[in-house]
């Protein structure tokens, strides 16, 4: 049972962290791997002590500090952006093995192809991605996409999507398609960790889509960051991240 000096101590900590928390646009990831490190500490201590010891600003800050620094890396790329690649590989790798279940809301992050096009690509992806989540089905273990049913998908769906799309129940202005199915893995780079892996391959999907693996793993206060690669003739190639956030019911 939490004492006085428990919860007091859990207050003084998390107003310290708030004090300390690494400059959005000029920290090391290193500065920013030990902040989060810090973050799933304090979240691990607020779980056992209770949240409810902590007034609404500080448990809303730790539960979106590392959402946030996930988001800073985001807004880092137009200016700086190899140590913003870094800051997100360094932050996957503190991830743990989530278990998605129903509705996410979903973010493009970066592109990280290693090409030199990749900041143009993610111009034209803001404009163009109607990519708005995916949803999961923890028992069956398989899951979907949700796009925006606009005017690209639309004319795509002419040239070869029917056959791809989910029947669902959702607002006419999405549509559901390319199942996956999920499982626990190793990371594509990172073998020394679990991650839960969603591949296409074995769902009805075409044959561009089967060659991509996604790779999912748990912040400290729920959200979830990814990584997409796309198998080439001999090897993968990570070609972005992208987070995850519980959909509101």
């Amino acid at each position: 049972m939490a004492t006085e000096t428990d919860l007091e101590e859990l207050v003084a900590r998390v107003n310290e962290l708030r004090q300390n928390e690494p400059d959005p646009f000029s920290a090391e990831a290193s500065a920013v791997e030990a902040y989060v490190l810090a973050v799933r500490d304090l979240t691990e201590r607020a779980d056992r002590v209770g949240f409810e010891s902590l007034n609404e600003v500080q448990a809303r800050y730790l539960r979106e500090a590392a959402m946030r620094q996930v988001r800073f890396a985001h807004a880092r790329l137009e200016h700086d952006r190899h140590e913003a690649i870094e800051v997100l590989n360094r932050l996957f790798r503190l991830g743990r093995v989530p278990r998605p279940d129903g509705r996410y809301d979903g973010e493009l992050v970066a592109l990280s192809t290693g090409l030199l096009s990749d900041p143009f690509f993610e111009w034209m992806t803001r404009i163009y991605l109607p990519w708005l989540g995916k949803t999961f089905d923890a028992e069956a273990r398989v899951g979907d996409n949700v796009f925006r049913d606009n005017a690209w998908s639309k004319a795509t769906e002419k040239l070869g999507w029917p056959e791809y799309r989910i029947p669902s129940d959702d607002p006419p202005d999405t549509v559901r398609v390319f199942p996956f199915r999920t499982s626990l893995a190793a990371g594509i780079e990172d073998p020394d960790i679990q991650v839960l892996r969603i591949a296409y391959a074995e769902a009805p999907n075409p044959l561009p889509v089967r060659r991509i693996v996604d790779e999912v793993v748990e912040l400290p206060g729920g959200y979830i960051l990814g990584k997409a690669h796309m198998r080439g003739l001999r090897e993968f190639r990570r070609v972005c991240f992208f987070g995850l956030l519980k959909a509101p019911s």
